[in-house]
C-alpha cells in the first residue's frame, strides 16, 4: 500500500511538472548550423538568464538547428509557429531570412544578423520596424575593413589577398567595405567562391600558387564550422590566414578580426524580455551593434616566420 501511494505521488509529481512546462511561454532559438557549443546561442541563453528567464522554470526554450541544410529551416520554424511559440530568436542571418518568410505574426528577434534590414524587406524603418521583426543588427563592415587594415600592418609587403566567399546575408556589404580598405592599403583583393568543404584545400593551394600574400574569409556558419580546417590548411601550405569568425584565432588562424557576435546575441535577450512582457515588435527600435574583437595567434606567427610588432598587438587578445 505504501509503495502504491509513493508511486501515485511520483506520477502526480511528473504530471504536474509536465503541466507546468506546458504552461510556460515558449521561446524558439533557431540556428542554421549543427548542434553543439555555439557561442551565439549560448550568449542568448545567458542574456535571458540574466533577466530572470530560466529554461524549464520561467520559459520553455525550444532549440532548432538547421544542421547546415537551409532547406530544413522553414519546416522547423513552421513547427514552432504551430506550437504557439511566443517569440522566435533568429540566431544568424539565414535563420532570420527563413523566419521572416515563414511567419508575419509571431514576433521575431534578430540576434546577430547583419545587412540592411530595410532594403532586405525585414522592416519598414530602423526606428519603428512596423513588422514582426525586431532585435539586433550586426554592423560587420567595420570589422571587415579593420581586418584588411590590420593584415597590412602585419604583412607590410602584402600586395594580393584572396577572399574566400560562401553565400550569407550581408556579405556583399562586407566585401564592399573590404575593397575600400584594400584600395587605401594598396592591396588587390581576389574573391574565390566556395560551395562545399572539399573545395577549401584547392582554394588555398590556388591562392598560394598564384602569389597571394594571405587568405581571408567573409562571414557565415560555413566558415565558422570550418575554422580549424582552414587554419590547418594555411599552415600546411604556408600562407597567412585572417578570419572573420569567433574562435578562429584559437583554431590557429594568424589573425581574427570578428564582430562581437556573442555580445550582440546577449543583447538580443532584452528584446525577448520586452516582447514576453507585452511589447509589440512593430514598435521596438532596431539596435545596431558595431563592436569587434582582434585576436593574434603568435604560435602561428612563429610557425610562419612572421614578426608582429608590439604596437600592432597592443590592446588585442593574444594566443601564445
Amino acid at each position: 500500500m505504501l509503495f502504491a501511494t509513493m508511486a501515485a505521488s511520483a506520477l502526480n509529481s511528473v504530471s504536474a511538472g509536465r503541466s507546468l512546462a506546458a504552461d510556460l511561454p515558449k521561446v524558439g532559438l533557431v540556428h542554421p548550423g549543427p548542434k553543439g557549443p555555439i557561442p551565439s546561442v549560448s550568449a542568448v541563453v545567458a542574456g535571458m538568464a540574466a533577466l530572470g528567464y530560466e529554461d524549464g522554470k520561467t520559459v520553455a526554450i525550444e532549440y532548432r538547428y538547421g544542421e547546415g541544410k537551409p532547406d530544413q529551416l522553414p519546416s522547423m520554424l513552421g513547427n514552432l509557429v504551430e506550437q504557439d511559440t511566443k517569440v522566435i530568436v533568429a540566431v544568424a542571418g539565414e535563420a532570420l531570412v527563413a523566419a521572416a518568410q515563414v511567419t508575419k505574426s509571431v514576433p521575431i528577434v534578430s540576434a546577430t544578423a547583419g545587412g540592411d534590414f530595410v532594403s532586405m524587406g525585414f522592416i519598414k524603418s530602423w526606428d519603428r520596424p512596423d513588422t514582426n521583426v525586431t532585435g539586433m543588427n550586426m554592423i560587420a563592415d567595420q570589422a571587415a575593413a579593420a581586418r584588411v587594415e590590420i593584415l597590412k600592418r602585419v604583412l607590410p609587403a602584402a600586395r594580393t589577398v584572396v577572399v574566400l566567399s560562401n553565400p550569407y546575408p550581408g556579405n556583399d556589404e562586407l566585401l564592399t567595405a573590404m575593397r575600400a580598405a584594400a584600395l587605401k592599403a594598396n592591396i588587390k583583393l581576389e574573391t574565390l567562391h566556395i560551395g562545399k568543404v572539399d573545395e577549401l584545400e584547392a582554394a588555398i593551394v590556388n591562392a598560394k600558387q598564384n602569389g597571394a600574400d594571405a587568405v581571408t574569409s567573409l562571414q557565415g556558419p560555413f566558415f565558422f564550422f570550418q575554422r580549424k580546417l582552414l587554419a590547418d590548411l594555411s599552415l600546411k601550405h604556408r600562407i597567412p590566414l585572417a578570419m572573420s569568425e569567433a574562435l578562429s584565432g584559437e583554431a590557429g588562424a594568424l589573425l581574427q578580426v570578428n564582430p562581437d557576435v556573442p555580445g550582440c546575441a546577449e543583447r538580443s535577450a532584452s528584446f525577448v524580455d520586452l516582447i514576453l512582457k507585452g511589447a509589440n515588435p512593430r514598435d521596438l527600435k532596431i539596435e545596431r551593434y558595431s563592436r569587434y574583437d582582434v585576436v593574434f595567434n603568435l604560435r602561428t606567427a612563429r610557425e610562419l616566420g612572421i614578426n608582429i610588432s608590439p604596437d600592432t598587438i597592443e590592446g588585442s587578445k593574444v594566443i601564445d
